[in-house]
């Protein structure tokens, strides 16, 4: 019997590098709901989702959709159908030097093997479906750009935010983990980020997490 809980964590324990940030984290979040994280800068947040994703030590039980995570393994939670836009879209969300197209697809494809098709026993690449995703998620996110062949380093800090989201979405993630989405991005861009997230919650049942200093959008 499928659980009602999507994830499930307990006694949570993350460090960033020369301290503690979390301790003793326990929480169960139900398939379809949003969960808001809020909290001061500083609060150690943002140690929450990258603790389930791996980015730094951490320690204790993730159970998520039936299967155990390791939060000690890198890419284990991405495997398993968790999406994660950072709160660090230069450093850690964002492929500077290549195209929009290229950082939308790219970890789906790395991931989950989409875009590629099989002749046979030969493998080969959907440019044609990649191209025509990346348009799709350009006029869905309204990412302001020339093409999807722009390098995204060349992008606004809005729409650099926007392709981040793409790529995230491209998973089909059962569970998205959005940290600080509309930091650094005009009203008008924050506006479409919020009403897109709200939108696959209320249309496509995905589950999200979202955390934020910004109450007012919690």
């Amino acid at each position: 019997m499928q659980s009602e809980y999507i994830i499930e964590m307990l006694n949570i324990r993350k460090e960033f590098p020369g301290i503690v940030a979390n301790d003793n984290i326990t929480l169960q979040l139900r398939r379809g709901e949003i969960l808001g994280i809020g909290g001061l800068a500083g609060q150690g947040k943002v140690g929450i989702p990258n603790g389930i994703l791996g980015l730094y030590p951490a320690t204790g039980e993730i159970n998520f959709d039936g299967q155990s995570i390791d939060p000690t393994k890198l890419g284990d939670a991405l495997h398993k159908g968790i999406a994660f836009v950072s709160e660090d879209r230069r450093g850690v969300g964002l492929l500077l030097n290549e195209s929009i197209e290229q950082n939308i697809i790219f970890t789906a494809l790395q991931i989950q093997g989409k875009f590629l098709k099989k002749y046979g026993p030969f493998t080969q690449f959907d440019a044609k479906g990649a191209k025509q995703h990346a348009l799709d998620m350009i006029k869905a996110l309204d990412i302001r750009c020339t093409g999807p062949e722009q390098y995204a380093g060349r992008l606004s800090g809005g729409n650099q935010q926007k392709v981040c989201l793409a790529r995230a979405i491209t998973m089909e993630p059962k569970l998205l983990i959005v940290s600080e989405p509309t930091r650094g991005i005009d009203i008008g861009a924050k506006k479409l980020v919020l009403e897109l997230l709200a939108k696959m919650n209320r249309e496509q049942g995905m589950t999200i997490i979202m955390v934020s200093s910004e109450l007012n959008e919690l």
